[in-house]
């Protein structure tokens, strides 16, 4: 995509996400579908594309396009199996080679019906199985590796979590809103998981869902809302997630990200937003380091005071993978909190936030000043990253 404005999310809409919800993967998906698509304006007779890792169907035949048509009544002309940045970048393709006109994305997670594990982290994979070994633990070498060679401290990786924590604690659609609030000394006193990650530095585990909605300038004209436009971004998989040991491989792809930037032309100063993928606290790190926002080996000074709510780049504004919800694929929440931000709709400790009026005091208050120009992350693992630009205006 080369910056111009011919693709936009229309339609967004994210389920309650909670613990032990009780309900099913799809219920909770077909909820997210409906409510982005009544955002949006667009009737369920209009998509003719769909980008899940899931199916809502439960017949048995998996991901499938002639089953995804069966069940939505009319031919879809696209399907694909992603989520999130990468997904709207797909979308955008597909639309812009006039394959499709309306693509959704819907995600969900329903793990309190899988036991008191989530299956997500233990994969039954070469590295991990024979093991023992699971999904923080992974995570704990990729973030020790960046100490060893950066000299980042477990200190500042705190501030990170810290920052999640503390602007879920203001937002009522957090999972953690209303439990104590995670102070920097209390996230490194806390149970540890896997060193140096204790558990306020880890994802939550808990059910919801979202759906994202996808379309045309010319179909943005008649929506609901304003268009948020796509301006662009880049997506890179170049290794095979947790069957190997993680690594800081993903820095070898810092030139594709910047590429990324230059080709919307956008600059890295002029973004207000960067909604990054904070799975464990070293996540923003490495994720700001990789998009070229800060050099390797910056990110451990430069990133907790940045994406503070005023900060140069705030982050995880809706208190991240941390403190909002991981519900086994967050990835679309990035996109949805940027076009909160941007419409306005950010719910908060403000009196007259459904107003629209807040007051930027920072103990009450997570909406951004004005922001125009926002970076929406992907999953962020040692072999594969996404990110889109998205513009209000």
């Amino acid at each position: 995509m080369n910056g111009g404005r011919d693709i936009a999310i229309v339609g967004v809409h994210a389920t309650r996400q909670q613990k032990k919800s009780g309900r099913t993967i799809v219920s909770m998906m077909m909820e997210s579908i409906r409510g982005a698509l009544d955002d949006a304006g667009i009737p369920l007779s209009e998509v003719d594309g769909y980008i899940s890792y899931i199916f809502p169907a439960g017949n048995g035949r998996g991901f499938d396009d002639g089953a995804i048509a069966e069940q939505f009544g009319h031919p879809v002309a696209v399907t694909a199996q992603t989520s999130g940045a990468k997904a709207v970048l797909l979308a955008g393709a597909a639309i812009r080679a006039g394959i499709a006109k309306v693509v959704i994305i819907p995600a969900a997670g329903a793990q309190s019906l899988a036991g008191d594990m989530a299956t997500y982290t233990r994969p039954t994979f070469e590295f991990t199985e024979w093991t023992g070994s699971m999904t923080p633990a992974q995570y704990a070498i990729m973030a020790r590796r960046h100490m060893h060679e950066f000299g980042t401290t477990i200190e500042q990786m705190a501030e990170i979590a810290a920052n999640s924590h503390h602007n879920a604690s203001i937002n009522p659609q957090a999972v953690r809103f209303g439990e104590e609030v995670q102070t920097v000394e209390r996230i490194l006193n806390g149970r540890m998981i896997a060193d140096p990650l204790t558990q306020p530095m880890c994802s939550l585990v808990n059910d919801g869902a979202s759906c994202i909605v996808v379309t045309s300038a010319e179909r943005a004209k008649d929506c609901r809302h304003p268009p948020v436009w796509v301006l662009g971004g880049a997506a890179e998989t170049h290794g095979n997630s947790y069957f190997e040991a993680p690594s800081l491989r993903m820095l070898g792809t810092r030139q594709l990200m910047i590429d990324g930037f230059a080709q919307a032309g956008v600059r890295h100063d002029d973004v207000d937003i960067v909604m990054c993928y904070d799975h464990f606290a070293h996540g923003p790190i490495v994720q700001f380091e990789t998009l070229g926002f800060c050099e390797p080996g910056e990110g451990g000074a430069y990133v907790p005071d940045a994406i503070r709510p005023d900060g140069a780049h705030p982050s995880s504004l809706d208190g991240g993978n941390l403190a909002y919800s991981h519900n086994m694929i967050p990835y679309n929440f990035k996109q949805i909190e940027v076009v909160k931000q941007y419409r306005n709709e950010v719910e908060d400790l403000c009196p007259g936030w459904r107003e629209g009026v807040h007051t930027y005091d920072r103990t009450i208050c997570r909406k951004v000043r004005e922001p125009r120009l926002s970076v929406g992350c992907g999953p962020l693992t040692d072999a594969r990253h996404a990110f889109t630009i998205l513009a209000k205006d």
